[in-house]
C-alpha cells in the first residue's frame, strides 16, 4: 500500500497548503473586525462570545458554548449587546495544541480533521453539541466561516439565510443525521467538502431566484456549464438528470443509492466524482450504467470507458473483489473512478489488464489497488512519468503475473520503471 499511501500524503499535502493561504482572508482583506476584543452574552444554555466590529453594529460569533441539558434547540438572536450577527465561525485553523495543526475548529468549540475523518471532543464540547436536535440562523447571517457546523450529528435540517454567499469546505462535515438543507438564495460559490461525511442527506432545496444554481431531482447543478456539483442519491437506483453536461468530483460522495444511471448529455466524468473523498473509493454504489446514446462515453464489461481515446473512466469491480479491464481500453490516467469497493482499506482481490493497454499516465496503475495483478499483453504499456517522486509508476504491493513467453519483456519494464516499486511475488502462466 505504500504508494497509495504517497500519494495520499502528497495530495492532502497540497490541499491543506492550499486551504491554509486563505484561512484568515476574510480578517484581513477588510479589518472591519476587532479580532482582540470578545464580548459575551448568555442567553439560556447558550453562551455567546463575539467580535464587535470597528463600527460598533455588527457582531461576529466566533463560539457558541453549550451548558446542561436543555441545549437541545439553538435559536442564534439576529442581535446580540446592540448588535447585529452577520457572522458566523471560526476561520482558524488548529489551535496550541501541535496536534491539531491540521484541523479546522467549528462554532461550538471542536475541532475535525477530515483527513483521517475524526472529530475532537473539545473536553465535552463536540457531546454537547452533538445533543443539539435543530439550529435556527437568522437572516441577518451574511457569513458562514469553514466547518462551523461540522459534528452535528443530531440535526435533520438546516435552512441557511438568503444573503450567504458561500458555502466553505466542511460546513456540515460529520452532520450524520443531516435530511434537508436549504441553501441560500443569494448563493454564488458552494464548495461540496461542506456536505462531507453526511451519510443521511437525501433532500437539497435552493431558491429558484438563484442566478448561479438550480436544483433537480435533489442535485445541485451550476447553471452555466450543467455541472452537477452533488446529489443527495437515494433509494435503489438514482438517475442523473437529463442535461447535466459535467459530474464533478465527489458528487456523489454521500450516495446510498446502489446503482447510479449516466443520461446521454453527459460529455465529462471527472476523476473521483464517485469517491467519498480522495482516496476513500465509494462501496456503497454497486453499479454505475450509462445511456445508449452518450455520444461521449461507452460501457463494456466491468468498465465505463472514453470512446475518443479508450481511456478508462469508471471501473466495476465484482462482488467477489475481482475487475478484469475490458478489452476497449487502451488508457490509464489519473482520474479513474471506482465504485463496488474501498480499497483504502481492502485491495482488490484480483485485477487483469488486457492486451489493449497500451498507454498509463502515472499514477495511473496506482488508481486500483490490487493483491494479485495480471498483464495479459504481448508488449508492457508506454508509461508516461510526471517526474512526482511521490507516485511509483508500476503495480507494487502485489503478485505480478505475466505471459510465460512475455517474462523477459515485463522483467525489462519493471527494472527502467521500479522507482520503490515492491512486489510480493513475480509469477508467470500460459495463457
Amino acid at each position: 500500500m505504500k504508494k497509495r499511501w504517497m500519494a495520499i500524503f502528497c495530495a492532502a499535502l497540497l490541499t491543506i497548503l492550499a486551504m491554509a493561504a486563505t484561512d484568515t482572508k476574510a480578517e484581513e482583506e477588510t479589518g472591519v473586525w476587532k479580532n482582540e476584543e470578545t464580548e459575551v452574552y448568555k442567553e439560556g444554555a447558550f453562551t455567546y462570545y463575539i467580535h464587535p466590529s470597528q463600527n460598533g453594529e455588527e457582531a461576529w460569533v466566533y463560539k457558541i458554548e453549550i451548558q446542561g441539558k436543555k441545549g437541545r434547540d439553538l435559536s442564534i438572536p439576529d442581535t446580540i449587546l446592540g448588535k447585529k450577527v452577520t457572522r458566523l465561525g471560526r476561520p482558524e485553523r488548529g489551535s496550541v495544541e501541535e496536534e491539531l495543526d491540521e484541523a479546522y475548529a467549528t462554532l461550538f468549540g471542536t475541532y475535525i480533521e477530515p483527513w483521517h475523518k475524526w472529530v475532537w471532543d473539545g473536553n465535552g464540547a463536540y457531546a454537547a453539541a452533538g445533543k443539539l436536535k435543530s439550529i435556527q440562523i437568522p437572516d441577518t447571517v451574511e457569513v458562514i466561516d469553514r466547518a462551523a457546523f461540522a459534528g452535528l450529528d443530531s440535526v435533520k435540517t438546516i435552512q441557511l439565510p438568503k444573503k450567504v454567499k458561500k458555502i466553505e469546505d466542511f460546513t456540515f462535515y460529520g452532520c450524520d443525521k443531516l435530511e434537508t438543507i436549504v441553501l441560500p438564495e443569494q448563493l454564488e460559490l458552494f464548495e461540496n467538502s461542506s456536505l462531507m461525511t453526511c451519510p443521511a442527506l437525501k433532500n437539497i432545496k435552493l431558491s429558484k431566484k438563484n442566478k448561479q444554481f438550480e436544483v433537480k431531482k435533489n442535485c445541485l447543478i451550476r447553471k452555466k456549464n450543467k455541472a452537477l456539483i452533488i446529489a443527495a442519491a437515494t433509494g435503489k437506483k438514482f438517475s442523473i438528470p437529463n442535461g447535466v453536461k459535467t459530474i464533478t468530483p465527489y458528487a456523489f460522495r454521500n450516495a446510498s443509492c446502489s446503482e447510479i444511471h449516466i443520461p446521454s448529455s453527459v460529455a465529462k466524468i471527472e476523476g473521483k466524482a464517485f469517491n467519498i473523498y480522495g482516496f476513500w473509493e465509494n462501496a456503497k454504489i454497486k453499479d454505475v450504467t450509462i445511456s445508449n446514446k452518450n455520444p461521449v462515453y461507452a460501457r463494456d464489461g466491468q468498465c465505463i470507458y472514453k470512446k475518443s481515446d479508450k481511456s478508462l473512466t469508471v471501473a466495476i469491480p465484482d462482488k467477489k473483489g475481482e475487475l478484469r479491464i475490458s478489452e476497449r481500453v487502451k488508457k490509464l490516467t489519473p482520474d479513474i473512478n471506482m465504485v463496488n469497493c474501498n480499497t483504502s482499506e481492502k485491495s482488490l482481490e484480483k485485477l487483469v489488464y488486457p492486451s489493449s493497454l497500451k498507454r498509463v499516465i502515472v499514477p495511473g496503475f496506482g488508481e486500483i489497488d490490487a493483491r494479485n495483478v495480471y498483464f495479459t499483453g504481448s508488449v508492457p504499456p508506454k508509461v508516461v512519468d510526471t517526474n512526482d517522486e511521490f507516485f511509483i509508476e508500476l503495480p507494487s504491493n502485489c503478485h505480478v503475473y505475466v505471459p510465460k513467453k512475455y517474462e523477459k519483456a515485463y522483467k525489462k519494464w519493471y527494472k527502467k520503471h521500479n522507482n520503490y516499486a515492491q512486489l510480493y511475488g513475480w509469477h508467470t502462466y500460459n495463457p
